[in-house]
């Protein structure tokens, strides 16, 4: 059965009700998924709630600067709580611990979706769903969520909010930048949060290493004229030769995307041995390349999505190619 379709105000009172919430991101997290996850959690926190955060640790290179939060942390083992809320999710085998999600069920815990990705196979397996693919990020519906609840938004979640609306965004450059974004942005500076030090760390600062990584994408970068795609990778060993740490794939990603005519852009990342991360990026008014993410079992933005698949990225005579 599909959920039960809820809005901001519904999801507030759902979380009013329960004394303990647990919190999922997705796998890989990005900044959106991180800023959602761990803001909402101060914020709860703050109100007497107890909160369990189910997300990767392997925090990306690019939001270092926000680990002076010790809310920051991840949850290892199963916890009782009466509400679970997915962020920044569309389907069960992209939510990180998905099968802690079925304990959850099991206990009768009511499952939330909070999401402004195109609607994956959660629908059917949560109990509430919120999803807005108008949204610029799930952060910027985290805040709603926040307003509704009439609570207290620290400097803390706002930083992490604005980091979420920030990088999804592109740093303010992508088709979601709408002016509901802007004024979300607005606001959540008033509270404390610091634009510059975001862009600074998300979308400027690259040490010598990095801009050496990029370098060697720059490099490898193979375009295909008769569809305008231009692709391009990175194995985990280009990494550990130049000693960078952590998933810097969309990064590398957004920047690629500025590539003038180019129609898509595909970007491989081996982020462990047999598995690669596919970004996929386009600027183009015609290309939806969430339809392709999804054909791989991925998902996304129509602008910006992405997948992981088992295999191996391969270069010979300028044919980059995937073997599974």
């Amino acid at each position: 059965m599909a959920a039960q379709r809820v809005n901001p105000k519904e999801i507030a009172k759902l979380l009013e009700e329960a004394k303990s919430v647990a919190i999922f991101g997705h796998i890989l997290p990005d900044g959106d998924c991180y800023g959602g996850v761990f803001a909402l959690k101060i914020a709860l926190e703050g109100i007497g709630k107890d909160v369990f955060s189910y997300i990767s640790d392997v925090v990306p290179e690019y939001l270092t600067f926000l680990e002076d939060y010790e809310s920051l942390k991840s949850q290892k083992e199963f916890c009782s709580a009466d509400l679970a809320l997915v962020l920044d999710s569309s389907d069960l085998k992209r939510t990180e611990n998905s099968d802690f999600l079925y304990e959850y069920k099991k206990t009768g815990a009511k499952i939330c979706l909070v999401d402004h990705h195109t609607t994956g196979d959660l629908i059917d397996f949560v109990d509430y769903a919120w999803q807005d693919t108008a949204k610029s990020s799930t952060s910027e519906m985290v805040l709603d969520v926040l307003k509704e609840m009439n609570l207290k938004i620290k400097k803390e979640a706002a930083t992490l909010l604005l980091t979420g609306i920030e990088t999804d965004t592109s740093s303010f450059q992508n088709q979601n930048t709408t002016v509901e974004a802007l004024e979300a942005s607005a606001f959540l500076m008033s509270k404390g949060a610091r634009l510059a030090r975001i862009v600074n760390n998300t979308f400027h600062a690259k040490d010598m290493d990095t801009i050496k990584l990029y370098g060697l994408v720059l490099e490898r970068l193979v375009y295909n004229e008769k569809y305008g795609t231009i692709v391009g990778y990175l194995t985990q060993k280009d990494a550990r030769d130049l000693g960078i740490e952590g998933d810097i794939s969309t990064g590398v990603a957004n920047y690629l995307n500025t590539i003038e005519d180019a129609k898509m852009i595909v970007f491989i990342t081996e982020v462990e041995e047999g598995v690669l991360k596919v970004s996929l990026r386009t600027r183009d008014e015609g290309v939806d390349v969430s339809t392709l993410a999804k054909a791989f079992g991925g998902g996304g933005h129509v602008k910006a999505s992405g997948f992981t698949v088992r295999g191996k990225v391969t270069n010979i005579d300028g044919k980059i190619k995937i073997t599974c």
